[in-house]
């Protein structure tokens, strides 16, 4: 059994190993020998618009203009100002060490479980303001707010 093993590995790394024969009247497919030209993209005409990359979320796709407006204007209503006056400092996605979205409540219990949500924080005057949420996007204003999880997907 364990020949048939070893002869399989070889028959398969000797079928992926590049070919030796150095037949000259094959065309090459080497990188090198394509003209540089063709690599680089040709710079956008008058009449080319510019494309955005399609995987990068925007506030807007991710759902988080919605929130920092929610926000904004419970925070304004807490603080018994204008939401002009508000400033953004931060809105992403993060992960939640916990079901309590980083603003546990005393007295309470919470699954441990990693939880996918958001944050966005937000500063009034010179004092700094957090809002946590769930992928359901009920938003919460946490007073003594805890950190997201360091390196999870979504943090950057």
């Amino acid at each position: 059994m364990k020949t048939f093993w070893i002869v399989l590995l070889v028959l398969v790394l000797t079928g992926c190993a590049p070919s030796q024969t150095g037949s000259s009247d094959l065309p090459s497919s080497s990188p090198a020998k394509i003209p540089l030209s063709t690599l680089i993209p040709a710079q956008p005409t008058q009449g080319d618009k510019p494309q955005m990359n399609p995987t990068l979320p925007t506030p807007s796709a991710s759902g988080l203009e919605g929130l920092i407006e929610k926000a904004k204007e419970d925070l304004a209503k807490r603080l018994s100002i204008s939401a002009s006056d508000i400033v953004l400092v931060d809105a992403k996605e993060v992960t939640w060490s916990d079901a309590s979205l980083g603003c546990p409540q005393p007295d309470m219990m919470y699954a441990q479980v990693l939880t996918p949500g958001y944050l966005v924080k937000l500063k009034y005057d010179v004092r700094d303001f957090e809002y946590h949420a769930g992928k359901d996007k009920a938003l919460t204003y946490c007073k003594n707010p805890l950190p997201p999880v360091d390196g999870a997907a979504g943090d950057t």
